[in-house]
């Protein structure tokens, strides 16, 4: 299939005209329909309707464009890709992670790296677990953290691990348990808990400890959204597991945790694509190891809660099943 006839379909689209799309892409117009024809009787598909000597996508036209626009908007990206790929040296930083990883640590980090590189430039991008694997594997950016195993089976990763942080409950600071040192589940009795929802990460570790104690959970409000689910508990709604690297590591006064007895810990890891890591990221990976041990240094409480592990060659990830969603 030629490349650019799907560029001539996604531009007609864009622009609305058969006439403004061949203009802008430098072709004929006899060119560009005869392309438009040959990329129908390749994909089997009437893509437009044409009355007026004007061109409608039809329904299977608007199919088609729905189910392929992230890979058109791909296409689009190639010479950027190809830039990106050339200057690895001086590529900007595109760091990618989960929206609560992404809030309680890459943006603080970031905006102390930003206030020491006035000029430099960064990305900050949010992508589901799946494709923060697959789109570090396929270079789109240089830098991720997650919390391990890394399970996309289909992609290659330099892993370096980073911390570990402990469950702990979170909860109001007026909830009847808030002054305990530690909890089991078995503790919490029949304490409403705020949840994830069931195909989220942090809800499968809820269940999985549930299951392993034989403690049934009284769940009062389930959502996708962790900074929702704490915003929750902060008004008292109910208790959520949780850890530090989702909380923030700020001290948080309308928020209490409460650590799990007995201990569970997250395990979480910086990641790059296999044997690609920019100067940039480099910098900025150890730019972050070094503020995690200052906020470890500065608090106890944080100190006992996330341990960051000692710098170690990074290894490839292994092979494993589909990922769930963090």
């Amino acid at each position: 299939m030629n490349l650019r006839s799907v560029q001539l379909f996604r531009m007609i689209v864009r622009m609305g005209s058969l006439t403004l799309a061949a203009e802008r892409l430098g072709m004929s117009m006899s060119a560009a329909s005869r392309m438009i024809a040959v990329l129908e009787h390749e994909l089997k598909l009437k893509l437009f309707s044409r009355r007026n000597r004007k061109l409608d996508l039809t329904p299977e036209g608007r199919e088609f464009l729905q189910r392929s626009q992230h890979i058109l908007e791909g296409l689009e990206r190639l010479p950027e890709i190809a830039a990106q790929v050339r200057s690895v040296d001086v590529e900007p930083l595109r760091l990618v992670s989960t929206v609560p990883l992404a809030m309680a640590v890459f943006a603080p980090v970031l905006a102390l790296w930003q206030a020491q590189k006035p000029t430099a430039s960064s990305v900050l991008n949010i992508e589901t677990r799946f494709d923060l694997e697959s789109k570090i594997a396929a270079r789109e950016y240089n830098l991720g953290i997650m919390s391990l195993p890394v399970e996309n089976a289909i992609v290659d990763l330099d892993v370096q691990p980073l911390a570990r942080a402990r469950y702990e409950f979170a909860m109001s600071p007026r909830h009847r348990l808030a002054g305990a040192e530690t909890l089991s589940l078995s503790d919490l009795g029949d304490a409403a808990f705020v949840a994830l929802r069931s195909f989220q990460r942090w809800r499968q570790r809820l269940d999985t400890l549930s299951a392993a104690e034989g403690v049934g959970l009284r769940i009062v409000s389930e959502t996708s959204s962790t900074a929702a689910a704490l915003e929750l508990v902060r008004r008292d709604l109910g208790v959520m597991l949780v850890d530090r690297m989702h909380t923030g590591l700020d001290d948080d006064a309308t928020l209490k945790l409460v650590p799990l007895r007995p201990e569970h810990w997250t395990e979480y890891c910086l990641v790059t694509g296999t044997g690609r890591r920019s100067p940039n990221a480099a910098a900025f990976a150890e730019h972050l190891r070094d503020w995690l041990q200052e906020r470890c240094a500065a608090s106890p409480a944080v100190a006992a809660a996330v341990k960051v592990t000692p710098v170690t060659a990074p290894r490839p990830s292994a092979r494993a099943r589909p990922a769930a969603a963090s």
